[in-house]
């Protein structure tokens, strides 16, 4: 069996790790591939950053210190899979410390942390970091063409790009769903560093309300500030993800239109999908290729995104037929089925180029 060493941003707390890396396990074990997971930060950096507490340098030095102790031992895997980067903030040159093959995994723009980072000395000393380990790459997964193209002018050479998926057989439309009500529920989910682009859209929501029945459920993030219609904040836990949302009529995913934000997966509109809910979102990067009009609506302006919640609200029955068409959309394109198979060739073609360890 060949050995791949997962060296993940997170553990199974943070989602990029957790369903980019962690949710193949199966599927590549069936293949012929062990995975070992091993995270940069633990689960309890990554709670204190989501309860907004100051980062702590004892646990950062600590993630640096185990990163290294993993890169160690790397000789004694086939390959080594990266989430976007060896060492955060870190200058270029550590990134070489990758000793055996390895594929760089992108589903964020995090190279944009540092060249359009507001501080001028990032800018000048990492806008570039993350060249190196671009052009030493077997290959690099991203998770969508903004990034592809990222990787290819940083000189990647074999890129793939592979949308965050959902295991389809987890994520099932629930046939009985929420019982039959005159508001409009509305769902979101995600996490606190994403909760701003939520808010920024409550102005929209409150007009909304004003004009039709509406409520929404939040799966992730603490209570939104200035709503005034009625928001039922949930914490997120693996168990009732899938339940909560089952109850939505509708999933949004409202983003600005920013470089960071052009490098979005959409990974909660795939969510949606699969639970048979048709979306609404903001028509920035990704988004615009995975929502198409037989699963939701794109929004452009304030208007637009008042305009499809009002016509998901009106028709009741082509809204469900949306969900339908959402289910089979995210089953074809963004399941872990159809693009495990992918990600394995991709494995098999870099392994098979290798001699014997």
């Amino acid at each position: 069996m060949k050995s791949v060493l997962a060296l993940t941003r997170y553990g199974s707390l943070g989602a990029s790790s957790r369903v980019r890396f962690a949710l193949y396990e199966e599927q590549l074990r069936q293949a012929g591939y062990s995975l070992t997971l091993s995270p940069f930060f633990d689960d309890e950096y990554l709670r204190n950053l989501y309860a907004g507490r100051p980062r702590s340098s004892a646990a950062v030095a600590a993630a640096f210190r185990r990163r290294l102790g993993a890169l160690r031992g790397a000789r004694n895997f086939d390959l080594l899979w990266i989430e976007k980067e060896l060492f955060p903030f870190a200058p270029g040159f550590v990134e070489r410390l990758a000793r055996r093959p390895y594929v760089v995994d992108f589903d964020d723009a995090i190279f944009h942390n540092y060249d359009r980072s507001s501080n001028p000395a990032v800018r000048a000393l990492l806008a570039n970091k993350l060249d190196a380990l671009l052009k030493r790459a077997a290959a690099v997964t991203a998770g969508n063409r903004y990034l592809a193209d990222y990787a290819a002018a940083h000189g990647a050479r074999d890129i793939l790009i592979l949308p965050t998926v959902v295991d389809t057989g987890v994520y099932r439309p629930h046939p009985a769903g929420a019982a039959p009500s005159h508001d409009l529920l509305l769902g979101w989910i995600g996490s606190p560093a994403t909760r701003h682009l939520l808010q920024n859209i409550v102005p929209v929501l409150n007009e909304a309300a004003r004009q039709m029945p509406l409520r929404l459920v939040t799966v992730g993030i603490a209570p939104l500030d200035d709503a005034t219609f009625p928001v039922i904040a949930e914490d997120w836990t693996p168990e009732r993800e899938t339940e909560l949302l089952a109850q939505i009529d509708a999933g949004i995913m409202p983003l600005t239109d920013s470089p960071f934000e052009r490098g979005k997966c959409g990974y909660k509109l795939i969510q949606y999908m699969a639970l048979g809910k048709p979306v609404i979102a903001s028509d920035v990067g990704v988004n615009g290729e995975i929502v198409t009009p037989e699963v939701g609506h794109l929004a452009r302006s304030d208007a637009e995104w008042i305009a499809a919640i009002k016509a998901v609200a009106a028709d009741r029955d082509k809204s469900r037929a949306m969900g339908v068409a959402a289910r089979a959309r995210a089953e074809s394109h963004y399941s872990l089925n159809a693009n495990a198979p992918r990600l394995i060739e991709l494995f098999d073609r870099i392994t098979a180029r290798q001699s014997p360890r």
